[in-house]
């Protein structure tokens, strides 16, 4: 298994994810949940990026993808309740961006945000 990515402490998530969601609006993004029951489920793939949040009065971390042209005309919500953690990586400018959103119930959802070429 790669290594961990840092986690994110609490108090920064929603700034950082306010962070993410300005620099890479529009980009491709896949969501993939992996979970121990239910097997690795790829929830939406290279769609593009409309918001990532996280509502700290509902406790709900919540990722919309689409909704930005003809062809994607409808933003679609993947949520997860009561996230417990988030971890980051290192940002290089020659990789995806990456992190991990893991549940109360130990459910991992990585967050893979596609950078375009320059």
């Amino acid at each position: 298994m790669a290594q961990e990515r840092p986690e994110v402490p609490r108090e920064e998530w929603r700034p950082f994810l306010d962070g993410l969601t300005r620099q890479y609006e529009g980009s491709d993004v896949t969501i993939e949940v992996l979970d121990a029951s239910a097997g690795d489920l790829y929830q939406a793939e290279k769609l593009p990026l409309a918001y990532i949040e996280y509502d700290d009065k509902d406790d709900i971390f919540s990722v919309g993808v689409g909704g930005r042209d003809p062809r994607y005309p409808v933003v679609l919500r993947h949520g997860i309740e009561h996230p417990r953690r988030i971890l980051a990586d290192t940002v290089s400018p020659e990789t995806p961006r990456v992190f991990d959103v893991v549940d109360g119930e130990g459910t991992q959802t990585i967050i893979t945000i596609h950078r375009h070429a320059a």
